[in-house]
């Protein structure tokens, strides 16, 4: 009896225990992330277990955080440089990426995904077993359909100092579940969820109006574009040209239009 008295006071008292708020996860998620360049190998002082711990920190915040509607919402404003946040203009989609500070020339990247189902019910997806979720996320896009909007994330990939790469992938909620690789790409090898690009960083580097985000995304039209890349002797790994490729909306896939 005594047990089992004991047992149910901790219940209640943890039950009482208030769960930090947005601004208080915010505060905790700027430490960890500090801690993480503190110790990181672009710093001079790497620790590969204070590294390690920290960026197991960030997921388990966000995975624990995530299932929180107001944390959904919430614009997280402190984190400046350290973390990206982007979210969907429907406010349903989010996702974190941060830079784990483990590379060298190339980048290892972690994201963790948050999203609302069809009842309001806030749910995350963070791969907890990776040491890096690959690419780094820039922007949400939200494609209208009749089946429920289509959502195209852009990321971006660093391999070396010149070698860089990015993508455009789909992602769709159903009900309460997040579609992770949905089909709607028909390109020449087929339906995929993804199309990308690597490229030579140099190649852009000296145009401020390329050298960012390079997928271009027309929510209106329904279609994005990006550039052709070439390799020839002088860029062996690709110079992005003027010449852009177009994909469009036809009521199932995005198909190519030119």
């Amino acid at each position: 009896m005594k047990l089992l008295l004991a047992l149910f006071s901790i219940l209640v008292l943890t039950a009482l225990v208030p769960a930090q708020s947005p601004a208080g996860v915010e505060k905790l998620l700027v430490q960890a992330l500090d801690q993480a360049a503190t110790y990181g190998s672009y710093g001079d002082s790497y620790d590969e277990a204070k590294l390690t711990a920290a960026n197991k920190k960030i997921v388990k915040l966000l995975a624990d955080n995530g299932k929180r509607p107001e944390i959904l919402k919430y614009s997280f404003p402190k984190l400046g440089d350290a973390m990206r946040v982007t979210t969907s203009k429907d406010g349903k989609l989010r996702i974190y990426s941060w830079d784990m500070q483990t590379g060298g020339t190339a980048h290892d990247y972690a994201s963790v995904i948050q999203y609302m189902g069809n009842k309001g019910r806030a749910f995350v997806w963070a791969d907890q077993n990776s040491s890096a979720n690959g690419g780094f996320y820039l922007q949400i896009y939200q494609i209208a359909t009749s089946a429920g909007p289509i959502y195209l994330a852009n990321s971006y990939f660093k391999a070396s100092t010149s070698l860089t790469g990015q993508s455009i992938l789909a992602f769709r909620i159903t009900g309460d579940t997040l579609d992770l690789r949905p089909r709607v790409i028909k390109t020449s090898s087929g339906l995929t969820n993804e199309v990308g690009f690597a490229y030579d960083f140099f190649s852009v580097a000296d145009d401020p109006k390329r050298s960012g985000e390079l997928f271009i995304v027309d929510e209106a039209k329904k279609e994005f574009r990006f550039p052709v890349v070439i390799e020839d002797k002088e860029t062996p790994q690709g110079r992005v040209t003027d010449k852009l490729i177009t994909y469009r909306f036809n009521g199932k896939y995005f198909v190519k239009v030119n």
